[in-house]
């Protein structure tokens, strides 16, 4: 035992650096998408869709770390050890090179003031003033007629200006199809994961990791080099994508129910495993396996490129990092949503029911989906997509940049001569 002990304080101490690594790590991936994105102003739409792509790649890799080392490792300690270690490295390479390479990026604030806050005090203000303000009859015209701002804000009172009523606007609107495609996004797979990690189901294998990081790579190089480039008038818009991955969640449940209806379980904490993990089965585990991984890849790239790409077309530039934090809040807590759906089906239903509690709890996936995608339709079908009418000024972003490295270079000779004067 007293052996054990320090391993086992070791161990615990890890357990509790992990979640602090993990919120850092959430907190960098937040920001450094819209300042990724900040870095292309005035580049293509091809361009800023390439950065959402590659950015998506991060999270493959770290799959694709996780199975290796929990394949080849078996201790708890060394998994513990060796993914805070990687973490810890990844958040200072990320923090060393933007330290060093600050002078060659913009780092100009988006805006000082809180988005929340503006979102806030506009709603606020729209109740209180539900109707418009009555001009006095004394009122007489100007020499000069006001600009229609300004007319605006006589008729209707209010200190904030159109471009913020816009974006509080667009905003709203965002909001209702971010949480439909989050709780249609939660709403798949062939297990679920418990509070405590504890897995209901299936599990995935490693063909299955390895089919659905190569069917992503792919996915990314058609996009970059050959569906773009050769077939750009074809390629559906955004909001269609998002809808034919909606779609697509509909029909993997629906096959999985089938399957599960075909491979009935009856052990307690199994729902459904299929045809393929039963021993007495003709049909192979790998190629289903590689199936879920393709069909995993592509819900992956709906959900996780083609929703934040439209997130970040749409949304206005003080509010992409708000935006961005609320989708990687719901895409994490994805797992628990689907637990939560299951929960019932785990208590009270007995796995010796009637064709299985899986087809049972498959086809309520496959139901929510189908009501998830009907409501999606509606509200794309009414969602008017911003246009801004300003243009931005490229010269004016190109003379401020310059000005700002002269500054820079004057400063470093300046502290230089100085420092020489100080030595001698």
């Amino acid at each position: 035992m007293a052996t054990l002990l320090p391993s086992s304080h070791l161990l615990l101490a890890l357990k509790c650096l992990i979640p602090i690594v993990m919120i850092t790590n959430a907190i960098v991936r937040v920001n450094l998408l819209p300042f990724n994105i900040d870095q292309l102003i005035g580049s293509s739409s091809d361009e800023l869709t390439a950065v959402i792509l590659w950015h998506n790649t991060g999270p493959i890799i770290a799959i694709i770390s996780s199975s290796a080392i929990t394949a080849e490792v078996n201790s708890e300690l060394t998994v513990s050890i060796i993914s805070l270690a990687i973490g810890v490295f990844c958040i200072a390479t990320v923090l060393i090179s933007h330290s060093l390479f600050k002078k060659y990026l913009e780092v100009t604030p988006v805006n000082t003031v809180n988005p929340l806050k503006i979102i806030i005090q506009v709603l606020c203000y729209a109740r209180k003033h539900k109707y418009p303000e009555n001009r006095s009859a004394l009122t007489y015209w100007e020499e000069e007629a006001p600009s229609r701002l300004e007319l605006g804000k006589n008729k209707y009172g209010g200190p904030f200006t159109e471009e913020e009523v816009e974006d509080v606007k667009t905003t709203l609107r965002l909001l209702p199809l971010l949480i439909i495609c989050a709780a249609s996004s939660s709403l798949y797979g062939d297990n679920t994961q418990g509070i405590y990690s504890n897995n209901y189901g299936c599990g995935g294998s490693l063909k299955s990791y390895m089919s659905f990081v190569g069917t992503y790579i792919l996915i990314v190089l058609l996009h970059q080099f050959l569906i773009y480039p050769c077939f750009y008038n074809y390629v559906p818009s955004m909001l269609k994508r998002i809808g034919i991955g909606m779609l697509l969640m509909v029909v993997i449940n629906a096959t999985l129910m089938v399957l599960a209806l075909i491979g009935n379980y009856n052990s307690a904490p199994m729902f459904h495993c299929l045809t393929v993990y039963k021993v007495e089965s003709n049909i192979e585990p790998q190629k289903w396996d590689i199936i879920d991984g393709i069909a995993l890849a592509l819900v992956w790239y709906s959900f996780n490129v083609v929703l934040v790409e439209f997130l970040q077309a749409q949304c206005p530039k003080s509010i992409r990092g708000t935006i961005v934090g609320l989708w990687l809040c719901f895409r994490d807590l994805r797992h628990y949503v689907n637990f939560a759906l299951f929960l019932p089906f785990l208590i009270f239903m007995d796995p010796k029911f009637s064709l299985g509690r899986g087809f049972y709890f498959c086809l309520t996936e496959a139901m929510i989906c189908l009501i998830l995608l009907l409501i999606y339709v509606i509200l794309a079908k009414q969602y008017k997509l911003r246009v801004r009418n300003f243009e931005i000024n490229i010269h004016q972003i190109a003379e401020d940049h310059t000005i700002r490295n002269i500054e820079q270079d004057e400063e470093y000779w300046n502290n230089r001569e100085i420092s020489a004067e100080m030595s001698h």
